[in-house]
């Protein structure tokens, strides 16, 4: 069964739709009579969120910060840092949401190898990011209506005013032995908190955002825009594709800047390669097993359970190549219908 290209574009305004003009924010060829509807689909899947949306994203969480620093009544500082999908322009939502990393800064975790020659023991620790997010959750319901407290490691809020979910992950500080040689943010590691089972779980936000804009800015925009390409296609599958975007993020960081460097009118030949490194992923389990996420610390694919979800986002994206090049894609181009940056 083909692909609905017009309940998949009617996807694609609905999550541009600008409360505020009425409207949806579109390409300029989105409206052409003329220029079929899996082109269409296919350009405006890989389409960037203008940047006065991730804006207002950002000043979101900027307003649930200040609150937060003046309401609080804790024994450590907090260091406040951001990540999500508009750290790295891969959003295909102008209404996105957006991670406010909550750090308790009066101490930090040492790594591997690193001796502790001044070990902390003014407080527990676990009690210390319990009391944390209790007192986050307390200022938050004074604040603002929606506040869901339901997250395992992170509470949310919805600001009305900027049409806005902020969520509020609380972490601990994990210093790595780059970190101490060269004090350089991106060889730090962050600690989440489990609430539930009381366990720290390692992650390095900072390294994966450096990477995929080091990679997205190489390639001309060419790799994010076979993020967002994949984005799209999983929300708007008929049959739910159970691959996270940090699944969707390493599949295209594993191929070869040159394959994806974007120049005008290369949508169909990233599509290609993109589609092609999925096959590699599903027919290799070496090479799946392999294939490193962005910041280099995890195999997201040795799982055997991604593949036949792979094989679900491979089959969208090839049905949606073989309709565009079916449609002499590269001739709305040379006649100047296409207008796409």
């Amino acid at each position: 069964m083909g692909l609905d290209y017009q309940k998949r574009l009617k996807n694609i305004e609905n999550r541009r739709f600008d409360n505020e003009l009425q409207k949806s924010v579109l390409s300029d060829s989105y409206s052409a009579a003329d220029i079929p509807r899996n082109v269409k689909y296919l350009m405006e899947a890989m389409q960037r969120i203008d940047r006065k949306y991730n804006d207002k994203t950002t000043e979101a969480a900027k307003r649930v910060q200040n609150h937060l620093d003046s309401g609080y009544d804790l024994h450590f500082s907090i260091a406040y840092r951001t990540q999500g999908s508009i750290s790295t322009s891969t959003n295909i939502k102008i209404h996105s949401d957006f991670d406010l990393l909550t750090i308790i800064d009066r101490y930090h975790y040492l790594g591997q190898g690193l001796p502790n020659n001044d070990p902390y023991t003014a407080s527990n620790p676990n009690s210390d990011i319990k009391e944390l997010r209790k007192q986050s959750e307390d200022i938050m319901e004074k604040i603002y209506d929606e506040v869901d407290k339901d997250g395992v490691k992170s509470i949310s809020i919805f600001n009305k005013a900027l049409n806005r979910k902020v969520d509020i992950v609380f972490c601990f500080w994990y210093n790595t032995e780059k970190y101490v040689d060269t004090s350089s943010e991106y060889y730090r590691g962050i600690y989440l908190f489990d609430f539930e089972k009381e366990q720290k779980i390692l992650d390095y936000p900072f390294a994966h955002i450096s990477q995929v804009n080091t990679k997205g800015d190489s390639t001309n925009d060419g790799s994010r825009k076979a993020i967002r390409l994949l984005k799209t296609l999983k929300a708007d599958a008929e049959e739910e594709i159970d691959l996270s975007s940090f699944h969707l993020t390493s599949i295209v960081h594993s191929i070869d800047n040159s394959l994806i460097h974007y120049s005008s009118g290369q949508e169909l030949n990233i599509a290609k390669q993109t589609s092609s490194e999925i096959g590699n992923l599903i027919s290799s389990p070496t090479y799946r097993k392999s294939v490193k996420s962005p910041n280099g610390t995890e195999n997201p694919f040795n799982d055997d359970k991604t593949v036949p979800e792979l094989r679900k986002l491979k089959a969208d994206l090839d049905s949606l190549i073989d309709d565009v090049k079916n449609e002499f894609y590269y001739g709305y181009f040379e006649k100047g219908q296409l207008i796409y940056s």
